[in-house]
């Protein structure tokens, strides 16, 4: 069966195929993907068929670079309910040729970070076969997947989000579930602002305001549509400890986070965490993609509740 990729303009039609695709990530919403200057989505069509979509990033000089506002730029795969484990991996096979014979035959280089979804990378990895003259360059990255479907507080003890983490984490759980600090889901500009400039300033880096404005412009109308939800403690009546997660059917994904003291004695920030996993659960929330590791120095407090390291690929060629 051939597969073939077309442009779209169509944000209707692809907001919908995102929405209830494999991958259902936040960075391939069309708020999202439109903060980038120059930028095009393309379906992959097997026969009539649209079996996935991607997009691409795009220079003044028309190369396919990195984008400034997401993470990843993500093959997005349509989801094959019962169909065979041999069925789901052929599609991939072939979706991944599709466009890898698509992006090499219009673009001289090309920069793109796919997600946890795209675990075939062999049409990438097999071009140049055998010489290898010109190849693909490959960076392996990684996030944090941890379950969380029905999740509470009175189960949590039960489940491996707890079991599964360290000891020392288990009982920071414990005593951060004894806190009287005050938990609500509130949407606010200015905490969101206030929390994560405060955050810049405890890592004694410089805040870009523009660059978050400009982020905050497609996350106010996501959350007008039900897909951001953005949760605060308070201790004392004053915000202390912000986190904000995308919300696409089953899948949450872990965006933004802002805190106001640097001592990790008061626990704000496992107090937050385990009271907004528990309402993200409680919304039929069940997987919840904590967001990268690649970084010494924010990766290992994300290590300690009990989930799964995944990679994920950065493709290069030029």
């Amino acid at each position: 069966m051939n597969f073939f990729v077309k442009e779209t303009t169509n944000e209707t039609l692809w907001d919908t195929f995102i929405f209830n695709s494999l991958n259902k990530n936040y960075y391939s919403l069309s708020k999202v993907i439109n903060l980038e200057i120059n930028h095009k989505k393309f379906f992959v069509y097997k026969s009539k068929e649209i079996v996935a979509s991607f997009c691409l990033v795009f220079d003044k000089s028309k190369n396919i670079i990195s984008p400034k506002f997401a993470l990843y730029t993500p093959i997005n795969y349509k989801l094959m309910k019962n169909s065979s484990l041999s069925s789901i991996y052929s599609n991939q096979l072939s979706v991944n040729e599709a466009i890898k014979r698509f992006i090499l035959s219009n673009f001289k280089k090309i920069n793109l970070t796919l997600d946890t979804c795209t675990n075939d990378i062999r049409p990438f990895s097999w071009f140049g076969y055998p010489e290898y003259k010109k190849k693909f360059n490959f960076d392996i990255l990684y996030t944090y997947v941890c379950k969380i479907d029905n999740l509470t507080k009175k189960n949590i003890f039960q489940k491996g989000i707890y079991l599964d983490s360290s000891e020392t984490n288990r009982r920071d759980i414990r005593k951060a579930l004894k806190k009287n600090y005050q938990f609500k889901e509130i949407f606010s500009k200015d905490i969101f602002f206030k929390l994560k400039e405060s955050s810049y300033k405890l890592h004694k880096q410089k805040f870009n305001r523009s660059f978050y404005q400009k982020q905050f412009e497609a996350i106010k109308i996501l959350e007008k549509k039900g897909m951001i939800k953005m949760y605060v403690c308070f201790n004392d009546d004053k915000p202390v400890a912000m986190n904000l997660f995308s919300t696409i059917n089953s899948k949450s994904m872990f965006l933004h986070s802002g805190r106001s003291d640097g001592d990790s004695k008061n626990l704000y920030g496992v107090f937050l965490l385990l009271n907004s996993i528990f309402s993200l659960s409680s919304l039929g929330i069940n997987t919840l993609d904590m967001e990268g590791i690649n970084s010494p120095k924010n990766s290992f407090s994300k290590l300690k509740y009990g989930g799964k390291i995944l990679p994920y690929y950065q493709l290069r060629y030029k």
